[in-house]
């Protein structure tokens, strides 16, 4: 891992967007900027998590999966790749340790090429939510919208597996 500084828009990130310049520049102050080699774990399914990326420079994978198992299990076989994620539209993970106590991540992601994240700590973003509202205000408003879209996705993509295995069984 490799430290760098910020080097992009906060505006043009969908967790950020509509916040005027002097708000992002507050954001700016709570960023750590990281680096990983290709095929480096970020956040592993089933870890403790207390902060959220923002894919800023590079590829990575996110994947789930398939069975169950402990936290300490590697990567296993069957486990799925759910989508692949380019910088080029600058998406964020790892949101949902803001909203749950004691939060588990519930996916993997790897980074296929090297990458660079705006890391973000939970304690730090409530922090400035509570100090500034437009920023708490605009920044939660944003991931509810990304998350209702991500849980609409799953729910359609459920409905097909289901189908599917409901046709499966009637063979």
């Amino acid at each position: 891992m490799k430290n760098g500084h910020l080097d992009i828009d906060l505006g043009k990130t969908a967790i950020f967007a509509g916040l005027p310049e002097e708000k992002l520049e507050k954001i700016s102050a709570i960023v750590k900027v990281v680096e990983f080699p290709a095929n480096h774990i970020v956040m592993k399914e089933g870890q403790s998590g207390e902060s959220l990326c923002i894919l800023i420079e590079g590829e990575v994978e996110v994947s789930k999966s398939l069975v169950l198992r402990s936290s300490a299990a590697s990567v296993d076989p069957r486990d799925k790749s759910l989508i692949r994620l380019s910088s080029k539209s600058l998406p964020f993970f790892g949101e949902m340790s803001l909203f749950q106590k004691e939060s588990m991540r519930s996916a993997t992601v790897r980074s296929v090429t090297p990458s660079r994240f705006a890391v973000i700590e939970l304690a730090d973003l409530v922090t400035l939510a509570e100090s500034d509202h437009e920023i708490g205000y605009r920044t939660f408003l944003n991931i509810s919208w990304v998350l209702s879209e991500r849980l609409g996705k799953t729910n359609d993509d459920l409905l097909k597996v289901t189908t599917a295995l409901g046709l499966a069984l009637e063979r």
